[in-house]
Protein backbone atom coordinates (compact mmCIF):
# COMPACT_ATOMS: atom_id res chain seq x y z
CA UNK A 1 0.00 0.00 0.00
CA UNK A 2 1.62 3.31 -1.06
CA UNK A 3 2.26 5.81 2.15
CA UNK A 4 1.21 9.05 2.25
CA UNK A 5 2.86 12.23 3.76
CA UNK A 6 2.12 15.98 3.97
CA UNK A 7 4.52 18.18 4.29
CA UNK A 8 2.92 21.70 5.94
CA UNK A 9 4.97 25.16 6.13
CA UNK A 10 3.75 28.72 5.34
CA UNK A 11 5.03 29.35 2.01
CA UNK A 12 6.90 27.77 -0.79
CA UNK A 13 8.18 31.07 -2.03
CA UNK A 14 12.01 31.55 -0.38
CA UNK A 15 14.27 30.14 1.95
CA UNK A 16 15.85 27.27 3.44
CA UNK A 17 12.60 25.05 4.41
CA UNK A 18 10.93 26.01 1.73
CA UNK A 19 13.73 24.54 -0.91
CA UNK A 20 14.02 21.31 1.25
CA UNK A 21 10.05 20.93 0.74
CA UNK A 22 10.54 21.38 -3.11
CA UNK A 23 13.35 18.96 -3.56
CA UNK A 24 11.99 16.10 -1.13
CA UNK A 25 8.71 16.38 -2.85
CA UNK A 26 10.59 16.17 -6.29
CA UNK A 27 13.08 13.36 -4.88
CA UNK A 28 10.87 10.98 -3.14
CA UNK A 29 9.39 7.64 -4.65
CA UNK A 30 6.51 7.99 -7.03
CA UNK A 31 4.88 5.16 -4.44
CA UNK A 32 4.30 7.97 -1.32
CA UNK A 33 1.96 10.28 -2.34
CA UNK A 34 2.88 13.95 -1.67
CA UNK A 35 0.19 16.64 -0.09
CA UNK A 36 1.81 20.09 0.18
CA UNK A 37 -0.17 22.11 2.78
CA UNK A 38 1.00 25.95 2.76
CA UNK A 39 -0.38 28.79 4.93
CA UNK A 40 -0.96 31.08 2.06
CA UNK A 41 -0.78 30.05 -2.02
CA UNK A 42 3.12 31.67 -2.47
CA UNK A 43 4.66 29.52 -4.75
CA UNK A 44 8.33 29.87 -5.95
CA UNK A 45 9.97 26.53 -5.71
CA UNK A 46 9.03 23.62 -8.24
CA UNK A 47 6.93 20.63 -6.52
CA UNK A 48 5.51 17.17 -7.02
CA UNK A 49 2.18 16.66 -5.44
CA UNK A 50 -1.20 17.94 -4.49
CA UNK A 51 -0.94 21.44 -3.69
CA UNK A 52 -3.48 22.42 -0.99
CA UNK A 53 -3.78 26.45 0.63
CA UNK A 54 -4.69 27.43 3.87
CA UNK A 55 -5.71 30.99 2.89
CA UNK A 56 -4.05 32.30 6.28
CA UNK A 57 -3.15 35.87 6.40
CA UNK A 58 0.81 36.04 7.61
CA UNK A 59 -0.21 39.53 9.36
CA UNK A 60 2.34 40.62 12.27
CA UNK A 61 -0.68 41.71 14.54
CA UNK A 62 -0.50 39.43 17.77
CA UNK A 63 -4.45 38.99 17.96
CA UNK A 64 -4.85 38.38 13.81
CA UNK A 65 -1.77 35.90 14.45
CA UNK A 66 -3.67 34.09 16.95
CA UNK A 67 -7.43 34.22 14.75
CA UNK A 68 -5.79 33.01 11.50
CA UNK A 69 -3.73 30.22 13.61
CA UNK A 70 -7.25 29.07 15.07
CA UNK A 71 -8.76 28.99 11.61
CA UNK A 72 -6.08 27.06 9.97
CA UNK A 73 -5.92 24.70 12.58
CA UNK A 74 -9.48 23.76 11.86
CA UNK A 75 -8.95 23.74 8.77
CA UNK A 76 -5.93 21.49 8.32
CA UNK A 77 -7.47 19.36 10.95
CA UNK A 78 -10.72 18.90 8.44
CA UNK A 79 -7.74 18.27 6.09
CA UNK A 80 -5.82 15.33 8.14
CA UNK A 81 -9.23 13.46 8.89
CA UNK A 82 -10.09 13.09 4.87
CA UNK A 83 -6.19 12.37 3.45
CA UNK A 84 -5.26 10.27 6.52
CA UNK A 85 -1.54 10.84 5.69
CA UNK A 86 0.89 8.51 7.64
CA UNK A 87 3.54 11.47 8.00
CA UNK A 88 2.96 14.82 8.73
CA UNK A 89 6.06 17.12 8.44
CA UNK A 90 6.30 20.72 9.48
CA UNK A 91 8.08 23.59 9.01
CA UNK A 92 8.03 26.71 11.12
CA UNK A 93 7.02 27.10 14.57
CA UNK A 94 2.88 27.99 13.86
CA UNK A 95 3.21 24.86 11.61
CA UNK A 96 4.86 22.27 14.33
CA UNK A 97 2.09 23.57 16.69
CA UNK A 98 -0.51 22.89 14.17
CA UNK A 99 1.18 19.47 13.43
CA UNK A 100 1.29 18.51 17.09
CA UNK A 101 -1.61 19.76 18.57
CA UNK A 102 -3.59 17.78 15.09
CA UNK A 103 -1.63 14.43 15.02
CA UNK A 104 1.40 13.94 17.07
CA UNK A 105 1.90 10.64 17.05
CA UNK A 106 2.27 11.05 12.76
CA UNK A 107 4.30 14.57 13.24
CA UNK A 108 8.06 14.90 11.88
CA UNK A 109 8.59 18.60 13.54
CA UNK A 110 11.50 20.30 11.44
CA UNK A 111 14.13 22.02 13.13
CA UNK A 112 15.81 24.32 11.33
CA UNK A 113 17.37 26.86 13.05
CA UNK A 114 18.91 27.43 16.04
CA UNK A 115 15.62 27.86 18.40
CA UNK A 116 17.33 29.06 21.85
CA UNK A 117 18.42 32.44 19.17
CA UNK A 118 14.62 32.39 17.67
CA UNK A 119 12.20 31.11 20.26
CA UNK A 120 13.68 31.92 23.54
CA UNK A 121 10.62 33.80 24.89
CA UNK A 122 9.30 32.14 27.83
CA UNK A 123 5.72 31.68 26.48
CA UNK A 124 7.25 29.42 23.21
CA UNK A 125 9.73 28.02 25.25
CA UNK A 126 7.33 26.24 27.91
CA UNK A 127 5.47 25.47 24.65
CA UNK A 128 7.89 23.38 23.24
CA UNK A 129 9.24 21.62 26.57
CA UNK A 130 5.51 20.77 27.13
CA UNK A 131 4.28 19.70 23.23
CA UNK A 132 7.41 19.01 21.40
CA UNK A 133 8.35 15.57 23.11
CA UNK A 134 5.15 14.37 22.25
CA UNK A 135 5.89 14.44 18.33
CA UNK A 136 6.90 11.16 17.01
CA UNK A 137 10.49 12.70 16.33
CA UNK A 138 12.30 16.17 15.66
CA UNK A 139 14.26 16.25 12.46
CA UNK A 140 17.24 18.72 13.08
CA UNK A 141 19.36 19.78 10.14
CA UNK A 142 22.29 19.80 12.07
CA UNK A 143 24.06 18.41 15.03
CA UNK A 144 24.19 21.82 16.65
CA UNK A 145 20.70 22.66 16.14
CA UNK A 146 19.94 18.83 17.48
CA UNK A 147 22.65 19.49 20.75
CA UNK A 148 20.12 22.77 21.25
CA UNK A 149 17.44 21.52 21.90
CA UNK A 150 18.01 18.86 24.37
CA UNK A 151 20.38 21.53 26.17
CA UNK A 152 17.70 24.37 25.96
CA UNK A 153 14.63 22.66 25.62
CA UNK A 154 14.45 19.30 27.15
CA UNK A 155 13.69 17.25 24.00
CA UNK A 156 14.90 14.47 24.83
CA UNK A 157 17.31 12.78 22.21
CA UNK A 158 15.60 9.35 21.54
CA UNK A 159 13.22 11.94 19.72
CA UNK A 160 15.67 13.46 17.27
CA UNK A 161 16.78 12.98 14.05
CA UNK A 162 19.94 14.33 12.45
CA UNK A 163 19.23 14.70 8.42
CA UNK A 164 21.44 16.98 6.28
CA UNK A 165 19.82 19.23 3.72
CA UNK A 166 19.97 18.27 0.51
CA UNK A 167 20.71 19.56 -2.88
CA UNK A 168 20.41 17.96 -6.34
CA UNK A 169 23.93 18.43 -7.93
CA UNK A 170 23.26 17.41 -11.09
CA UNK A 171 20.29 19.99 -11.44
CA UNK A 172 22.22 22.87 -10.09
CA UNK A 173 25.30 21.89 -12.46
CA UNK A 174 22.69 22.27 -15.40
CA UNK A 175 21.32 25.31 -14.46
CA UNK A 176 24.46 26.90 -14.31
CA UNK A 177 25.47 26.46 -17.43
CA UNK A 178 22.54 28.45 -18.38
CA UNK A 179 24.21 32.09 -19.51
CA UNK A 180 22.97 35.48 -17.93
CA UNK A 181 21.50 38.84 -19.54
CA UNK A 182 23.81 41.31 -21.25
CA UNK A 183 23.56 43.88 -18.86
CA UNK A 184 24.59 41.07 -15.94
CA UNK A 185 27.63 39.93 -17.82
CA UNK A 186 29.22 43.29 -17.82
CA UNK A 187 29.34 42.41 -13.90
CA UNK A 188 30.79 39.45 -14.42
CA UNK A 189 33.68 40.29 -16.61
CA UNK A 190 35.25 41.44 -13.49
CA UNK A 191 35.84 39.62 -9.82
CA UNK A 192 32.31 39.30 -8.48
CA UNK A 193 32.00 38.00 -5.00
CA UNK A 194 28.56 36.53 -4.69
CA UNK A 195 25.87 35.99 -1.61
CA UNK A 196 23.08 34.87 -1.93
CA UNK A 197 19.94 34.57 0.95
CA UNK A 198 16.87 36.31 2.22
CA UNK A 199 17.58 40.21 2.51
CA UNK A 200 17.25 40.11 6.96
CA UNK A 201 19.33 41.45 9.51
CA UNK A 202 20.81 38.04 10.35
CA UNK A 203 22.44 37.15 7.03
CA UNK A 204 24.39 40.24 8.41
CA UNK A 205 25.12 41.74 4.62
CA UNK A 206 25.59 45.30 6.42
CA UNK A 207 28.76 43.19 7.55
CA UNK A 208 29.30 42.26 4.31
CA UNK A 209 29.44 45.58 2.52
CA UNK A 210 31.12 47.32 4.67
CA UNK A 211 33.90 44.96 4.47
CA UNK A 212 33.58 45.24 0.95
CA UNK A 213 35.28 48.38 1.16
CA UNK A 214 38.70 46.70 2.01
CA UNK A 215 38.48 44.02 -0.70
CA UNK A 216 38.49 47.51 -2.97
CA UNK A 217 41.21 49.06 -1.45
CA UNK A 218 42.91 45.97 -2.41
CA UNK A 219 41.66 44.38 -5.75
CA UNK A 220 40.10 47.71 -7.27
CA UNK A 221 37.80 45.67 -9.97
CA UNK A 222 35.94 43.83 -7.59
CA UNK A 223 32.59 43.41 -7.83
CA UNK A 224 29.89 42.23 -4.92
CA UNK A 225 26.41 40.23 -5.76
CA UNK A 226 23.78 39.72 -3.78
CA UNK A 227 20.87 37.69 -4.98
CA UNK A 228 17.65 37.72 -2.77
CA UNK A 229 14.71 39.79 -1.42
CA UNK A 230 13.30 40.67 2.16
CA UNK A 231 12.15 43.33 3.98
CA UNK A 232 15.76 44.90 4.70
CA UNK A 233 16.65 45.95 0.91
CA UNK A 234 15.80 50.17 1.41
CA UNK A 235 18.25 49.96 4.32
CA UNK A 236 20.87 47.80 1.99
CA UNK A 237 20.15 50.23 -0.93
CA UNK A 238 20.83 52.88 1.44
CA UNK A 239 23.67 52.01 2.78
CA UNK A 240 25.46 51.40 -0.25
CA UNK A 241 24.36 54.71 -1.57
CA UNK A 242 25.96 56.22 1.49
CA UNK A 243 29.57 53.98 0.51
CA UNK A 244 29.58 55.31 -2.58
CA UNK A 245 29.23 51.42 -4.16
CA UNK A 246 26.49 51.85 -6.51
CA UNK A 247 28.85 50.94 -9.55
CA UNK A 248 30.10 48.02 -7.32
CA UNK A 249 27.53 45.89 -5.15
CA UNK A 250 24.35 44.88 -6.78
CA UNK A 251 21.59 44.33 -5.36
CA UNK A 252 19.63 41.83 -7.98
CA UNK A 253 17.02 40.51 -6.24
CA UNK A 254 15.75 36.66 -6.09
CA UNK A 255 16.62 34.82 -9.62
CA UNK A 256 14.97 32.25 -11.21
CA UNK A 257 17.87 30.41 -11.63
CA UNK A 258 20.72 31.43 -9.28
CA UNK A 259 23.07 29.19 -9.93
CA UNK A 260 23.66 30.60 -13.10
CA UNK A 261 24.91 33.45 -11.66
CA UNK A 262 26.92 31.82 -8.51
CA UNK A 263 28.72 29.77 -11.45
CA UNK A 264 30.28 32.90 -12.42
CA UNK A 265 31.90 34.49 -9.88
CA UNK A 266 34.99 33.94 -8.31
CA UNK A 267 33.84 33.48 -4.26
CA UNK A 268 30.79 33.08 -1.95
CA UNK A 269 30.34 34.41 0.98
CA UNK A 270 28.02 33.68 3.77
CA UNK A 271 28.03 36.65 6.09
CA UNK A 272 25.03 35.23 8.47
CA UNK A 273 25.01 36.23 12.34
CA UNK A 274 22.96 32.50 12.59
CA UNK A 275 22.00 29.80 10.11
CA UNK A 276 20.52 25.84 10.68
CA UNK A 277 22.20 24.35 7.87
CA UNK A 278 22.46 26.98 5.08
CA UNK A 279 21.33 25.64 1.65
CA UNK A 280 22.85 28.35 0.00
CA UNK A 281 26.60 27.58 1.01
CA UNK A 282 25.87 24.30 -0.30
CA UNK A 283 24.15 25.03 -3.49
CA UNK A 284 27.36 27.27 -4.18
CA UNK A 285 30.12 24.53 -3.66
CA UNK A 286 27.69 22.68 -6.02
CA UNK A 287 28.32 25.23 -8.62
CA UNK A 288 31.95 24.95 -8.14
CA UNK A 289 33.25 27.90 -6.39
CA UNK A 290 35.05 28.88 -3.17
CA UNK A 291 33.41 29.12 0.17
CA UNK A 292 34.24 31.77 2.95
CA UNK A 293 31.32 31.61 5.45
CA UNK A 294 31.57 33.64 9.25
CA UNK A 295 31.79 30.69 11.96
CA UNK A 296 28.22 31.62 12.83
CA UNK A 297 26.10 29.39 14.67
CA UNK A 298 25.24 26.51 13.40
CA UNK A 299 25.97 24.81 10.05
CA UNK A 300 28.87 26.23 8.24
CA UNK A 301 31.30 24.60 10.65
CA UNK A 302 30.09 21.21 9.90
CA UNK A 303 30.01 21.68 6.30
CA UNK A 304 33.15 23.21 5.68
CA UNK A 305 34.91 21.70 8.78
CA UNK A 306 33.77 18.19 9.45
CA UNK A 307 35.93 16.88 11.63
CA UNK A 308 36.10 19.37 14.21
CA UNK A 309 34.28 19.93 17.45
CA UNK A 310 31.04 21.73 16.54
CA UNK A 311 30.94 24.18 19.51
CA UNK A 312 34.45 25.14 18.73
CA UNK A 313 33.81 28.81 17.03
CA UNK A 314 37.55 30.55 15.28
CA UNK A 315 38.93 33.92 16.87
CA UNK A 316 40.72 34.32 13.70
CA UNK A 317 40.84 33.25 9.77
CA UNK A 318 40.56 29.17 9.83
CA UNK A 319 41.47 27.74 6.55
CA UNK A 320 39.21 24.39 6.98
CA UNK A 321 38.96 21.57 4.74
CA UNK A 322 36.47 22.53 2.54
CA UNK A 323 36.24 26.10 2.91
CA UNK A 324 37.65 29.58 5.01
CA UNK A 325 35.59 30.50 8.18
CA UNK A 326 36.41 33.79 9.56
CA UNK A 327 35.11 34.95 12.85
CA UNK A 328 31.91 36.05 13.66
CA UNK A 329 31.37 37.83 17.23
CA UNK A 330 34.58 40.48 17.15
CA UNK A 331 32.89 43.24 15.41
CA UNK A 332 34.69 45.56 13.42
CA UNK A 333 37.99 43.56 13.68
CA UNK A 334 35.29 40.40 12.45
CA UNK A 335 34.85 42.55 9.31
CA UNK A 336 38.52 42.94 8.27
CA UNK A 337 39.40 38.94 8.52
CA UNK A 338 35.99 38.50 6.34
CA UNK A 339 37.59 41.18 4.17
CA UNK A 340 41.35 39.56 4.20
CA UNK A 341 39.83 35.75 3.43
CA UNK A 342 38.57 37.03 0.74
CA UNK A 343 41.00 39.13 -0.84
CA UNK A 344 43.55 35.74 -0.34
CA UNK A 345 40.79 33.66 -2.21
CA UNK A 346 41.14 36.32 -5.59
CA UNK A 347 44.20 36.91 -5.51
CA UNK A 348 45.90 33.32 -4.39
CA UNK A 349 45.14 31.22 -7.28
CA UNK A 350 46.30 27.83 -5.90
CA UNK A 351 44.31 28.78 -3.02
CA UNK A 352 41.25 29.54 -5.08
CA UNK A 353 41.74 26.11 -7.11
CA UNK A 354 41.69 24.08 -3.86
CA UNK A 355 38.68 25.54 -2.56
CA UNK A 356 37.11 25.03 -6.28
CA UNK A 357 37.62 20.79 -5.76
CA UNK A 358 36.82 21.20 -2.50
CA UNK A 359 33.77 22.22 -3.08
CA UNK A 360 32.92 19.99 -5.89
CA UNK A 361 33.88 16.96 -3.40
CA UNK A 362 31.56 17.86 -0.32
CA UNK A 363 28.70 18.85 -2.43
CA UNK A 364 28.60 15.23 -3.09
CA UNK A 365 27.92 14.22 0.15
CA UNK A 366 24.79 16.45 0.23
CA UNK A 367 23.24 15.13 -2.87
CA UNK A 368 19.83 14.55 -2.90
CA UNK A 369 20.64 10.86 -3.78
CA UNK A 370 22.42 10.36 -0.88
CA UNK A 371 20.24 12.52 1.55
CA UNK A 372 16.94 11.22 0.31
CA UNK A 373 18.22 7.53 1.60
CA UNK A 374 17.90 9.13 5.19
CA UNK A 375 14.21 9.57 4.58
CA UNK A 376 13.24 6.07 3.34
CA UNK A 377 11.49 5.21 6.49
CA UNK A 378 8.66 7.12 5.00
CA UNK A 379 7.99 4.36 2.39
CA UNK A 380 8.93 0.99 4.31
CA UNK A 381 7.64 1.98 7.55
CA UNK A 382 11.08 1.24 9.12
CA UNK A 383 12.25 2.76 12.31
CA UNK A 384 13.30 6.27 12.63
Amino acid sequence: MNKKVIFLIPTLSMGGGERVVSDLSLGLPDSIEKIIVLFKNEVFYPYKGKMISLDMSLSNGFLFKIYYFLKGFFLFKKIVRKENPDYIITFGFPSDLMGILTSPSKTLVGAHSLWSKSHGGIIEKSIIKLLFNKSKKVICVSKTVAEDLTSNFGIKKEKIKIIYNPVNVEKIREQADFPIEPEYGEIFKNPVIITMGRLSIEKNYESLIKSFKEIKNEIKTAKLVILGAGENKEFLEQLIKELGFEDSVYLLGRQDNPFRFLAKAKVFVLASLREGLPCSILEAMACGIPIISTDCKSGPREILAPETDINYQTKDIEYAEFGILPPIDSLPDSEKKLAEAVINVLTDKKLSNNLIEKSKQRAKDFNIKNIIKEWKFLENNATI
